[in-house]
């Protein structure tokens, strides 16, 4: 069958032009049947009519998609309330079973203080009730492990489906530079493409709210409700946090050229060591290698600006990324007339894959214009979408937030 993807008029076999608007035709095939839906390999996301092969859709001439459309990827572990339930549930049985365990071996240390009668009851107890919790424990943190991998798997679905779409936009942008489009072709394509784009993209950002509603033991946001574990710690343990971020902060400024002094130094006060982290906490090797190499990446553009390096600037952003002449213009043009006297970052929010990698950050900017001795500080919140290149990160893309 061959159409015009502009008319949506058929044409002969053997047609190149489209007798209406003389638009270049496209070959498709026919849309399957009910009863073919097993033999579903490809779909149309905007007419939602499926195909077994074919570029293009017979009836819009949108770019057909593999698998499910997004329309159809709503299940129930989209469900926030469910996995917030579920979530709250985990939390709570962990804290039941840490203050479980807390109290058998306190109770153990007092045993020789104390009769038999006394702690063979309660230590019995105890025990028995931790018994009870594991099977639950394991069954919620298994129902959770499973929406996570499924959210997770669903956002690779929803990339893996962006990337066409994104491709074929580059394509058109092309054509139109070099006048190889008419304006109304490229007004009528742009909009059709950029609303595939948004609606995947607004399902990606939903399916990573979706994430964040996970205890933070598996990559969530949810902590235990209240303040109660913070503010019950020994005073001397939240002494040396301070102590240890002051120090750091301290450093940073010395080695900028500022001065920094506490109000009341101790050198000799010694303060207990923090307890290591569970196992829980502590990020996997590969994962805290992945955040190093990032970190990595924003040094690099830090350094750059401080030193005015262009080079190095620019080094830091994909193949990919739209507008880098652009962007290398901004950046000479900043320099020309402002000058960073301080620079620093702080890694919010991290969702790294395999080939994108997903970043809020906050910059704390300081700066100064050229001839005066008024300084501004600015503070600026960024999601920064990353991709893998030669296995280095590189910015793809940027979004101011705040």
């Amino acid at each position: 069958m061959v159409i015009c993807p502009q008319c949506n008029m058929e044409h002969q076999e053997g047609e190149e032009f489209c007798r209406k608007c003389g638009k270049f035709l496209l070959t498709v095939d026919e849309p399957l049947g009910d009863d073919q839906n097993d033999k579903i390999k490809l779909t149309c996301p905007k007419c939602q009519l499926l195909y077994a092969k074919g570029n293009y859709c017979r009836k819009c001439g949108s770019l057909l998609m593999r698998g499910t459309p997004p329309q159809e990827m709503e299940t129930p572990l989209s469900d926030k309330h469910l996995i917030q339930k579920r979530s709250k549930e985990w939390l709570r049985i962990s804290r039941e079973e840490k203050e479980l365990k807390n109290c058998m071996v306190k109770l153990e240390a007092q045993r020789e203080k104390i009769s038999n009668e006394v702690f063979q009851p309660l230590f019995t107890r105890y025990k028995n009730k931790l018994e009870s919790l594991w099977p639950l424990h394991q069954e919620v943190e298994g129902e959770l492990k499973s929406i996570r991998k499924k959210i997770m798997d669903e956002i690779e679905f929803l990339q893996k489906e962006l990337k066409p779409f994104q491709k074929r936009w580059e394509e058109i942008q092309s054509l139109h530079r070099t006048g190889a489009m008419t304006q109304a072709d490229f007004t009528q394509d742009k909009r059709e493409i950029k609303k595939e784009i948004q609606s995947r993209e607004r399902h990606i950002k939903k399916h990573r709210h979706l994430l964040s509603l996970l205890p933070n033991q598996m990559g969530g946001k949810m902590a235990s409700s209240g303040f109660k574990e913070n503010l019950f710690k020994p005073l001397p343990i939240a002494a040396s946090i301070v102590l240890v971020i002051l120090m750091g902060v301290g450093g940073y400024f010395h080695l900028q050229g500022y001065s920094y002094q506490t109000r009341s130094p101790h050198p000799e006060e010694t303060f207990a060591p923090l307890s290591p982290p569970s196992s829980t906490h502590v990020q996997t090797s590969a994962e805290a290698k992945e955040v190093e190499k990032i970190k990595s990446l924003f040094e690099d553009i830090k350094k750059a600006n401080l030193q005015k390096n262009i080079d190095l600037f620019m080094s830091c952003f994909s193949h990919d990324f739209k507008g880098k002449d652009g962007k290398r213009s901004d950046a000479l043009k900043m320099w020309e007339n402002f000058n960073y006297l301080d620079l620093s970052y702080e890694l919010k929010k991290k969702n790294i894959l395999e080939d994108t990698s997903y970043i809020q950050l906050e910059w704390l900017v300081k700066t100064s214009k050229k001839g005066s001795s008024k300084t501004q500080e600015d503070k600026t919140l960024l999601e920064v979408t990353l991709k893998r290149e030669d296995g280095l990160w590189k910015i793809k893309e940027i979004k101011r937030i705040s």
